[in-house]
């Protein structure tokens, strides 16, 4: 949409806004606006802004005719000061504001009635059309830790100042790609989560139930209700190991504590499915589910529970378990060293369990099979026990992951790094642990098979073309696997520079995004059942709006902006259509945003550095 379709739509629509004022240091800056959806009773949107000259901390405040709810995420609201005044201001990660790049504010309001509020700032009250922006000069200091605010419960102090001089916002993505498991989360959310993402609200609470457990809790997989274990496991190791790797990005840019939650959102979920000598691996039938769409709150369809035993074994899932356990024991060693503890002695018993009984876990459970079948288990065992001398020390875990690697010939060169194959991360791991050079030449013959020579195919536009299901997934999956191979000293300029060119792809080197509410032109219709419904305020107890199979094919951007998640991507041809039908390219996933999500905190970490 252009500047003057945003102008026609406020106008048919009687809008009268003022532009969010970021600019107290400023004088004659620049201003737009983007509206992405609107609807009855609320609209979304971005505000892009670019200062005449650079700013140094930002705050303002601002004040509507009539209560709203506002979401906004790149500023903090410090407190409410009334019922309809906020008091903003810039989160720890941007207090710079540059005079050469737009810095996109993206928001949410939501209110009753068809009358749209008006804003009204301390410097006057806009009217439909932008007028020159005069607002007093303020000198506000640099923020180094993130304040309590409505987007979460953080107090973060920073290592370092956060270092924002990169072509992208990679500290804005990270952040709303952690919005995204925000909206992937299930069962009883606190009050941060619905603050966040106002369209979700309680769902699956009897999850376990029918075998007399509690189960709720954790990530759904995708835009169904599913609770698939192994890719869910998977994605809390990819996301805690980026946060193990690239700790300091996180801290110094106030990311650390929403990252470090939601982490344990799963592990939490993942430790309630071990049961001493039964790991449950899967809630929900996907053929049951996929006859749905609608809102996860509202289903009311049977949800199964299925486990791993002794007799009927699952080592790869088992191994997942342990590694994102062992992983989490390390992040909040320091922060929970009861739950630290608590973690650690689980990851060693489900990966004991895992080991004496083999097996794949898909050939267990069939209800699994169709959609997350396994090929071997080898390579997550063996990742766990690297994983577990790392959260232990003890050299037993790598003499054992040592022993896996050449039993289960995981030198070889790995067809990609995914939910299903852990070859390439066992590669990096048994390097960064021993430093011997076979597991280099190992990791370096992976990612020369990604990298412009090698093995696989790129788009016209220079994306590495692994596959048509979830073509974005496994770039960013090798990206973040060189970016810590870098870490180590492996080929790091030609490993950060490749990895930088595949996720600058990703936000828009092509002139478009393909991460949900950023950028260009990004995609806005994901196939992603509940935010394709009409928005529901769960808050005011009102009934919802129904929703059904006409909203999967309805024309038009979904209603509710999943922030954050990374579709599927392109065909091989660079081709991109937001189409919900399309669940090829429009596909969302917990896992396609891990690989992502930690890739960015490693390009955030090597900003001047590489």
């Amino acid at each position: 949409m252009n500047e003057d379709s945003g102008n026609y739509i406020i106008r048919k629509m009687r809008i009268s806004f003022a532009l969010l004022m970021t600019l107290l240091a400023l004088a004659d800056a620049g201003v737009r606006y983007q509206i992405t959806t609107s609807w009855n009773g609320g609209l979304s949107g971005t505000f892009f802004v670019k200062p005449s000259q650079e700013t140094n901390g930002w705050e303002f405040s601002v004040t509507f005719n009539k209560q709203v709810t506002m979401e906004i995420w790149d500023a903090v609201i410090k407190n409410l000061a009334t019922a309809t005044t906020f008091n903003l201001d810039n989160q720890s990660y941007n207090p710079k504001l540059s005079p050469t790049v737009e810095t996109g504010i993206a928001f949410v309001l939501r209110y009753t009635g068809d009358v749209v509020p008006t804003f009204t700032f301390n410097q006057g009250t806009f009217g439909s059309s932008t007028p020159a922006i005069t607002v007093a000069p303020t000198t506000t200091k640099p923020k180094t830790t993130t304040k309590a605010t409505t987007k979460a419960a953080t107090t973060t102090s920073a290592t370092t100042v956060c270092n924002t001089k990169s072509k992208y916002p990679y500290t804005e993505v990270i952040q709303k790609s952690i919005l995204f498991y925000h909206a992937q989360r299930s069962g009883k959310l606190p009050a941060s989560t619905k603050q966040k993402v106002p369209w979700r609200s309680d769902s699956a609470l009897n999850d376990g139930k029918d075998k007399g457990i509690d189960l709720t809790g954790g990530w759904y997989d995708a835009g169904d209700r599913v609770k698939f274990n192994f890719p869910m496991a998977h994605s809390a190791v990819v996301l805690g190991w980026g946060i193990l790797e690239f700790r300091d990005a996180y801290e110094s840019c106030g990311l650390l504590s929403d990252a470090l939650d939601e982490v344990r959102w799963a592990t939490d979920y993942l430790l309630k499915c071990w049961r001493g000598n039964e790991l449950y691996v899967q809630v929900g039938d996907g053929h049951i589910d996929h006859n749905y769409w609608g809102r996860p709150e509202e289903m009311t369809m049977s949800r199964p529970s299925f486990s791993v035993t002794p007799s009927k074994p699952g080592s790869d899932v088992a191994g997942d378990t342990s590694s994102a356990l062992a992983i989490a024991s390390i992040l909040f060693k320091t922060k929970d060293p009861a739950y630290s503890a608590t973690l650690l002695k689980a990851a060693e018993e489900v990966f004991r369990f895992g080991d004496q009984y083999r097996g794949k876990y898909s050939d267990s459970v069939p209800a699994a099979a169709e959609f997350y079948g396994s090929s071997k288990f080898v390579d997550e065992l063996a990742q766990a026990a690297a994983f577990l001398n790392m959260a232990t020390g003890d050299s037993t875990y790598l003499n054992k992951a040592k022993q896996l690697y050449t039993q289960g010939n995981l030198g070889s060169t790995p067809w990609a790094y995914s939910w299903d194959d852990k070859d390439a991360a066992v590669q990096v791991l048994l390097y960064k642990l021993t430093k011997e050079a076979g597991y280099k030449t190992a990791v370096e013959s992976f990612m020369k098979a990604f990298m412009p020579g090698g093995s696989v195919s790129y788009t016209p536009k220079g994306l590495a073309y692994r596959d048509k299901w979830g073509a974005l997934r496994y770039a960013a999956n090798t990206a973040l696997l060189g970016l810590i191979a870098a870490k180590d000293g492996v080929q790091q300029t030609s490993f950060v520079n490749w990895a930088r060119s595949q996720i600058h792809y990703m936000l828009g080197d092509t002139g478009r995004s393909f991460v949900v509410g950023f950028g260009v032109n990004p995609p806005n219709a994901p196939h992603h059942a509940s935010s394709s419904c009409p928005p529901c305020n769960w808050s005011q107890g009102s009934s919802c709006p129904v929703c059904g199979w006409q909203h999967l094919s309805a024309a038009g951007p979904n209603p509710s902006v999943l922030y954050g998640a990374l579709v599927g991507g392109p065909d091989q041809s660079d081709n991109f259509v937001n189409n919900r039908d399309d669940y090829i390219l429009n596909e969302v996933t917990t896992d396609y945003n891990a690989g992502f999500q930690s890739a960015l905190a490693g390009l955030q970490y090597f900003i001047g550095k590489v």
